[in-house]
């Protein structure tokens, strides 16, 4: 698809759409989602069965955990 500025595909107004920015060498990612709000599967609007009580973005959160310490 194309970058809208419409609501809702863009329901934050960012220009062309953008959520997210990751740095050329890959070690930086900046995200406009709030991930901290879904990270359980009861959160999210729809979940396949068999995911559990974590939803995926709780991975990210156990990496960042793993590999700060």
């Amino acid at each position: 698809g194309n970058p809208t500025q419409q609501y809702p595909n863009n329901p934050n107004g960012s220009p062309n759409a953008i959520t997210g920015l990751t740095t050329a060498d890959g070690r930086v990612t900046i995200m406009m989602p709030h991930p901290e709000r879904v990270f359980r599967t009861v959160a999210n609007s729809w979940a396949p069965e068999g995911w559990g009580e974590n939803g995926a973005w709780m991975r990210m959160f156990q990496n960042a955990r793993k590999n700060i310490g």
